[in-house]
């Protein structure tokens, strides 16, 4: 997994192998900073970045990077 902080936002990249192959899923979660708080509160529950698999978990994790980044930019959470 990795973490990667875009403003006032956490990714949570994450990619897991399919069974009985080698290709990867890959997942993202977004946190958003809640100022009242003072903590992060999920606004992206943990799902699917893209319906495919890739051949690597670094191409994984990259696509859910890019889908994570598109989504913050566009206002979508």
């Amino acid at each position: 997994m990795q973490i990667e902080t875009i403003g006032k936002y956490q990714l949570h990249l994450v990619a897991h192998e399919v069974a009985g192959g080698q290709r990867w899923d890959s997942f993202i979660t977004i946190l958003k900073f809640d100022d009242a708080k003072g903590d992060f509160r999920c606004v992206v529950e943990k799902r699917h970045a893209t319906k495919e698999a890739f051949d690597t978990y670094e191409k994984a994790i990259e696509a859910a990077r890019q889908v994570g980044t598109m989504m913050i930019e566009k206002g979508e959470v």
